[in-house]
């Protein structure tokens, strides 16, 4: 069956358990106002914190104008290059967890319908990705089945994420904090990873789990196919982390790869954690600019930073809108 390429009003409205939304008593007025206020408070935080860092960038615009001199096109097209890889290996991993094997027929509409959930990220709050996914699936399973898988795929990559944050310790840090936050960091990780392999749930935790959730129990690949999925998962993580390495060779930068992609990792790190906001925007680039800042110079690190943020969402707007495009022409 071809994947939707116009959720509409399904993609807006369609909740977490497949469900749509019902009419809230007058009470619950306050948690409507609630939403719409940490929405608000999301953008506000994200937008204020990519001013800082664009500030930053401006003031000491000095340091680093003769350093895009030296970026020539050929960088800038293996960024890009990379950034889709990451994409493409990020939705064969989901295309594995979403069936449990490889299914030949399906690899290019997972395919698709990955790219059709990017947009949803840029949405406040983190479950709207998981929501449109649900949507896109609507017609083949339970949409509570399909948010569950989509929770567990984000906290696998959350520990990947948190495993090559662990590598270097942020240089702002004394050594015994820094090692003390890497082993914080590898906890995290193995806690996260534990989480998204948890076969079953216990029957009195599987009870309390919100709605959303309700499928918890249900639907989890085999090992072997765990092991596929983990991997592609770690080779996205590579790309992603190449595609940054790329940018700042290109910059002229000297910058350890291990350092580069640790700082890449706790950057995406915190966007993941800030839940409202948007895509991490702005907590992302506070995030790199304060790991690299002490390693490249502020001005430097602002402007990577920046350029990265360019980078990332370049690769994901033309890996969605090529998704759309080609899901358009594959139902003609």
């Amino acid at each position: 069956m071809p994947p939707r390429t116009a959720p509409g009003a399904a993609w807006r409205d369609a909740t977490p358990n497949g469900s749509m939304r019902s009419p809230e008593p007058a009470s619950g007025g306050w948690r409507r106002a609630a939403r719409r206020g940490g929405r608000a408070a999301g953008w506000l935080l994200g937008l204020a914190a990519l001013a800082l860092v664009a500030q930053q960038a401006w003031v000491r615009r000095a340091q680093w104008q003769p350093l895009w001199q030296r970026l020539d096109a050929a960088d800038i097209a293996l960024a890009l290059a990379l950034c889709l890889a990451m994409q493409v290996a990020f939705g064969l991993a989901w295309h594995l967890f979403a069936h449990g094997r490889w299914v030949r027929g399906q690899v290019y509409a997972d395919q698709l319908r990955w790219g059709q959930s990017l947009p949803a990220k840029y949405l406040p709050g983190k479950i709207w990705q998981g929501v449109a996914r649900s949507a896109l699936y609507a017609g083949e399973r339970r949409a509570a089945l399909t948010f569950v898988l989509f929770v567990r795929e984000q906290l696998l990559s959350l520990g990947i994420g948190a495993a090559i944050a662990a590598l270097a310790a942020p240089a702002a840090l004394s050594p015994r904090a820094g090692l003390a936050f890497q082993l914080a960091l590898l906890a995290f990780a193995v806690a996260v990873s534990a989480a998204a392999l948890w076969r079953r749930a216990p029957a009195a935790v599987a009870a309390r789990l919100p709605t959303a959730l309700a499928g918890w129990n249900q639907g989890l690949p085999a090992r072997a196919v765990l092991a596929r999925v983990w991997l592609l998962q770690w080779l996205a993580y590579a790309a992603m982390c190449a595609a940054f390495a790329v940018l700042v060779r290109g910059f002229g930068l000297e910058l350890e790869l291990a350092r580069s992609s640790a700082a890449l990792c706790l950057a995406g790190l915190a966007g993941v954690l800030a839940v409202l906001v948007p895509a991490g925007l702005g907590v992302r680039e506070a995030g790199l600019f304060w790991c690299l800042a002490p390693l490249v110079g502020a001005g430097n690190a602002a402007m990577l930073a920046l350029a990265w943020r360019l980078a990332i969402t370049a690769g994901e707007a033309a890996f969605a809108a090529a998704s759309f495009a080609l899901g358009a022409l594959r139902r003609r």
